[in-house]
């Protein structure tokens, strides 16, 4: 009986053995953090400033990989496919992880099995915005303008799909107004598009209306979060004013699911230190992001919630993708 206990102990022990001893020895290599999007945007901008934070904090080297294509989903399915040990980590948000399993027939990995959630990094509302020559002046007029001109009304997003355009499609939905999606092949086209007044308005990211903002070619009405916007502190938040919007796009670390949770909790933990550096928050905010560091099993909450919000919004929108 003592050696049948003995044996059992023996085998419990050697199926721990593996994780722990990766977790001790972690990282021995070369960390991936793959970027699902081009180089040279934000979430490109916010892994490079990671990852170079991150690897003082791990005691290793860090390179970001940006594997761009089918919006985020080719990223984030190699991701899921690659080996669970911590040495390949996902960058990215609601578009790969609340958008495209409502968006896209078919897809190569589960937004929740195929991952284990590490934690969130950032959050960043949207603004909404019109061109400065728009006799619209404020939220109140522009809600008017909405609910009296319907479909003659029309709004830019980056695309089919992205936050600009679900987050107005959240909008619509909430007001039971009808504006027209025009969508244009990124945030820059978007914006030149409500420049050039083809568009009576876009809720878009800070960054890339904060320069127009600036040299007064747009005007901001509202942001899109949950509390106000560091960038934009006097502008009221849809949600403060009465209508039930709220839409920050947020991005965070995803390991492949089965990666140890010694792993997950070295690399979260590295990531909480890591985002207290003054030139990363800095550098984040002048995006338009905040920092918003919270454990692997509060990330998995909110994403479900995030799931479940964006399935009803564009279930109603009757929008798909190939």
């Amino acid at each position: 009986m003592r050696f049948r206990i003995h044996v059992a102990f023996f085998l419990a022990l050697l199926i721990s053995l593996p994780g722990t001893v990766l977790a001790q020895n972690y990282p021995d290599k070369t960390i991936k953090i793959i970027v699902p999007y081009p180089p040279g945007g934000v979430v490109d901008i916010t892994g490079r400033l990671l990852a170079s934070e991150l690897g003082r904090e791990l005691g290793g080297n860090i390179v970001v990989v940006n594997k761009p294509g089918a919006s985020g989903t080719i990223g984030a399915a190699f991701v899921a496919e690659a080996e669970p040990d911590g040495y390949t980590v996902l960058l990215s948000g609601a578009a790969t992880h609340a958008f495209a399993p409502w968006l896209f027939k078919s897809l190569r990995y589960d937004a929740v099995k195929s991952f284990a959630p590490v934690t969130q990094v950032t959050e960043g509302p949207l603004a909404l915005c019109v061109n400065s020559s728009s006799p619209i002046k404020n939220l109140d007029e522009f809600i008017k303008m909405l609910k009296k001109d319907g479909d003659a009304v029309t709004f830019s997003s980056s695309g089919n799909g992205t936050y600009p355009h679900l987050s107005v499609e959240l909008l619509k939905q909430s007001l039971n107004v009808k504006p027209v999606h025009v969508a244009y092949q990124g945030g820059g086209k978007s914006i030149t598009a409500l420049l050039g007044n083809e568009v009576q308005f876009s809720q878009n990211h800070i960054p890339i209306v904060l320069p127009h903002v600036k040299s007064k070619r747009l005007r901001c009405l509202a942001t899109t979060g949950e509390t106000r916007s560091a960038t934009f502190p006097d502008l009221p938040t849809l949600k403060e004013s009465g209508i039930d919007v709220t839409a920050s796009a947020w991005f965070g670390l995803f390991v492949p699911a089965g990666t140890p949770p010694d792993i997950i909790d070295r690399i979260y933990k590295a990531t909480a230190a890591a985002t207290k550096s003054a030139t990363l928050k800095e550098r984040l905010a002048a995006q338009g992001d905040a920092v918003l560091v919270e454990g692997p099993n509060q990330f998995k909450e909110f994403q479900v919630l995030e799931l479940e919000k964006w399935k009803k919004v564009i279930g109603n929108s009757g929008l798909t993708l190939k």
